[in-house]
Parts: structure tokens; sequence; C-alpha cells
């Protein structure tokens, strides 16, 4: 049960967790393309995305960037699994160390693989920036997990503020990013901007919080979160020259993530909005798919730890054969996008042989929507 004693079960909450890994997933898969350099693997990878080439692409950027949605999960069931602990008398240290160590472990556990692999693949003829590339790939999404870890620190404070403010505890977070983003913009150390990698990410969180202690805000509310995201989004873009990708990648000066924008943070509210409006339905689904959604909920750390090893393995395999179309190449048109749909399925057979046997070590399969 969550502090308001409503039921800590949510299928939409399991439903939404399920589409954010998903969505990640998937985002990375098409966005990624690794390019051999010189030599091919003896002499380097470079990175490179459609994005910049197919800005037409951009609003599939919106779709499938859902840090928004994972985090208003996470808030969820951050919220469930600490009310629970409090009731338990548990303190927060040790409630947070039970999770971040298992956390750590799992994160371990993938790099000291991979660095097994490179220390065979690097006498064997795979170059030092190839290697470095490979690095990259695997640790790159790991920045998502700090949040994570820190929000999980805070999970007493955003108790606290929903217990005074409910659902309108989520314009605390919102409108500090919004005044760093303001004082970075007036001439502040461009330092101050990485606050919004928190701050951002916070504010879908506390609504999930707000979720779990009070359960799903009705259509009212969902209305007037799609409303202010749309709205924020279309002026972020238009009047304030934010780009339209939600992802970074594009040659732009500015990533809508690194650090985090106001769009992206439009962005998060106008997917939360959207899927809470269309609770009933989506509930409905998530009991029919009640398998599948399950299979990822307890899947989701080693998918998220394991889709770019996944993704890099059939990179580094590929390339022995040469330069493959939708693998390496630079991806400049449609066609590379169709030859990069085609390479989904093996991407996913890899990830499914990794699930199958990094998988079964790796800690943290947790219940539905993270509750535990």
């Amino acid at each position: 049960m969550s502090d308001g004693g409503r039921p800590a079960r949510e299928p939409l909450v399991d439903l939404v967790r399920a589409v954010a890994i998903t969505g990640v997933v998937l985002g990375h898969w098409l966005v990624t393309a690794a390019i051999p350099v010189g030599d091919g693997l003896p002499s380097g990878l470079r990175l490179d995305s459609p994005l910049r080439y197919l800005p037409e692409l951009a609003p599939l950027s919106w779709l499938l960037q859902t840090l928004g949605l994972f985090f208003f999960a996470g808030g969820f069931g951050a919220a469930v699994s600490r009310a629970r602990s409090r009731r338990r008398g548990e303190r927060l240290p040790a409630w947070w160390a039970a999770r971040v160590s298992r956390l750590l472990q799992a994160i371990l556990l993938v790099l000291l693989a991979w660095a097994a692999v490179l220390g065979v693949l690097l006498p064997s003829g795979l170059g030092a920036g190839a290697a470095g590339t490979v690095v990259h790939l695997v640790t790159s999404p790991l920045w998502f997990l700090a949040v994570y870890v820190v929000l999980l620190a805070c999970a007493d404070i955003a108790l606290a503020l929903h217990r005074r403010l409910g659902l309108l505890a989520a314009a605390v977070p919102a409108g500090l990013a919004l005044l760093v983003e303001l004082a970075t913009a007036a001439g502040a150390p461009a330092v101050l901007g990485q606050a919004t990698v928190l701050l951002v990410w916070w504010t879908p969180w506390q609504l999930g919080v707000a979720a779990a202690g009070r359960g799903l805000p009705g259509p009212a509310a969902a209305t007037a979160l799609l409303a202010l995201g749309v709205a924020g989004g279309a002026l972020a873009v238009l009047v304030f020259g934010y780009p339209v990708s939600a992802v970074g990648g594009t040659g732009e000066a500015r990533s809508n993530l690194a650090p985090p924008s106001p769009f992206a943070l439009a962005l998060a509210l106008a997917q939360v909005g959207a899927v809470l409006l269309a609770a009933p339905l989506l509930r409905r689904f998530a009991r029919a798919a009640g398998g599948l959604v399950g299979w990822v909920n307890t899947r989701a750390l080693p998918i998220f730890l394991l889709h770019q090893s996944a993704l890099t393995a059939v990179v580094l395999l590929g390339a022995v054969f040469g330069t493959l179309p939708g693998l390496h190449g630079v991806p400049t048109g449609g066609a590379w996008v169709l030859a990069r749909l085609c390479w989904l399925p093996c991407f996913a057979a890899v990830l499914w042989l990794l699930l199958s046997t990094l998988g079964r070590v790796l800690p943290g399969r947790r219940g539905p929507a993270g509750q535990k």
C-alpha cells in the first residue's frame, strides 16, 4: 500500500515502465551509427546519427525519448517502496543502500564482462580508438542511473513535498530548472546548467510520487499537463530557439539532453499528461498484455544495462565482414534507415542471448513498477 492507502500495484505504471524501457532501447538502436574510419576496426569507429542528416525524423524522437515516463514510473515505485519501509521503521540510508548496492553490482558485472572482452580483442587487432568507442557506447547511458540514485536518496524529501503540495509539488523542481536555465542564459557559469540534469527529471519523478500517494491524477489534471507540455515545447522551439529533436546527435550547438533543456521538461510533462489522459484504455491494455508487461518490468535493469552491449556486439561482429549497410555506413538517407530497421531483429536476438546468460546473474530483478 502507498501512503494514501491505495493499492501499490498499478497496471498503468507497469505499462509505462515497459513502454519507457522499450523507447530507450529502440531510440538508441535507431540513432546510433558506428562508422569505421581508416582501416576499420584497427583504426577506430566514429559515432554518427541519422538525425544529423534527416531532420524530418525529429518528431520520432518525441516518441522514443521516454525518460520522462521512466522517471514517472521510478518515482511511483520509489514512493510505494519507501512508504512500506517507513512503516517497518527502516531508515532512509538503509533503504537507499539496499537498492543502490544491487544497482552497483549489476553495473560492475557488465563492466567486468566488457573488460574481459576487450582484453581479448585488443591483442587480436581491435584498435585503441575502436575500443574507446566501445567503452563510450556501453557506459554512456549510465548517467541516467546516477540521476536515479540521487533521486532515491531524496525519497523522503519528495514524500514531504507531496504531503504539503500534492500534485503541485512537481512545480518546485520544474520552476528551479527554469530558473537555472534563465541564470545560465544571463551569463551564470555554465556548470550551473548541469543542475537541470537532476531538476528536469525530478519533475516527472515527483508526479509519480503524487500518483502513488493519492492515485492517478484525473482527466482535468492530465489535460493540464498535456497542454502545458505542448505549449511549453512549442514556445521553447519557436520562440527561444531550442532544437526540435528531443535527443542529441543533430550537429546543433545545443542538445536538449545535455543538459536537459526546457524542451525536455515540456516533453516529459506532455508524455505524462498523455498517458494519464489515456489511462482507462491503457489500463485495459496493460491487463490484457500482463504477461509481456511483467516480463519487461522484471528485467528492466538488465535490459537497460545490456541493450547497448547488444548493439555494440553486432557492430563489431558485422565489421569483420566489411562495411554493412544500415550498420556501419554514414546515415545520410532513407535507405540507411530502412537498412537499420532490418538490423533491429539482430540487436534484439543478441539482447535476448545476453539476458539469457548475463541477465541471470545480474541483480535487480524487480516487481511491477519497481515496487518491492
